[in-house]
């Protein structure tokens, strides 16, 4: 049984969630000394703040090897096995840019434009499950850029709150479904049918996939779904205790267990474009 459909176990579970979250960004922001070596009580703050609220910030003193410093700090948290998506480098990190490369720029993440609700490889198989993100800021935009985030589990928490059926219509197994990406005849990734809120089988944990994004997304022909939906959507758009932003500053970032996110578009400064590095992972924090 789960929190899904067992109504004891979710009642426990919601009150320890709603007694254990923290609401300020101040109260999930640590300082790290050294990110090659983190101490007991840096690496028990960040996996405590993870642990109630699915993220936690954290800052870095100047670095000269830097991503070097972000590999150590993700794998000292249990971030090993990286996803080597698209336009990632060997280590899994990819640059976050706007890109110049007519291809890259096809991707929204590497334009200046705004980025709605998502979560990360959302249209990823189920073989490949992205389970937890970092973002560090390099340099940040000359304007504009802020990142906003909801822990999932408090966003099935208000919506289960409001009306059951709609987090019930939101785990139907064929909520969403992302068509397979094919470029020139060859399958670069298959079709991706799935639920928006489900217990992960790795890890037992309330897991969300989700995009706001209109494009090559179907969602089940049902009022029941098509609603509930609306629901998520409006719940997102609103500006509830548990919605986050923050501008990341240089030499800050934010580990996270996917948590549903977006970014405000930006300007760059043509002389220090807006930089961040970002791994995906298939480990949970």
């Amino acid at each position: 049984m789960s929190i899904l459909n067992n109504k004891d176990e979710y009642r426990r579970w919601r009150d320890e969630k709603l007694s254990n979250t923290k609401h300020s960004i101040g109260e999930c922001l640590i300082d790290i000394i050294d990110p090659f070596s983190l101490s007991n009580s840096e690496k028990e703050h960040i996996l405590g703040v993870c642990s109630s609220n699915n993220f936690a910030l954290f800052q870095l003193k100047q670095q000269q090897n830097i991503v070097e410093a972000i590999i150590s700090v993700n794998q000292q948290l249990g971030l090993n096995n990286y996803d080597q998506h698209l336009y990632s480098y060997s280590n899994g990190i990819a640059h976050i840019t706007k890109s110049e490369n007519n291809n890259q720029a096809k991707y929204i993440p590497y334009t200046n434009k705004a980025i709605g609700w998502h979560t990360d490889g959302y249209y990823n198989e189920d073989a490949k499950r992205i389970r937890a993100f970092t973002l560090f800021c390099i340099n940040k935009a000359l304007s504009g850029g802020t990142s906003e985030w909801m822990d999932h589990c408090m966003a099935y928490i208000l919506l289960r709150e409001d009306n059951p059926d709609i987090v019930r219509a939101l785990t139907h197994p064929q909520t969403m479904s992302i068509p397979k990406h094919e470029v020139g005849g060859n399958v670069r990734r298959p079709k991706s049918t799935g639920p928006i809120f489900f217990i992960d089988d790795n890890t037992s944990k309330l897991s969300m996939r989700y995009t706001q994004r209109k494009k090559n997304i179907n969602f089940l022909d049902s009022n029941e779904v098509l609603e509930a939906v609306e629901s998520l959507d409006e719940l997102l758009r609103s500006n509830t205790d548990y919605h986050f932003k923050l501008l990341l500053e240089p030499n800050q970032g934010i580990i996270c267990n996917n948590v549903i996110h977006k970014r405000n578009k930006f300007i760059d400064d043509a002389k220090n474009p807006r930089l961040l590095l970002r791994g995906r992972y298939y480990d949970h924090i």
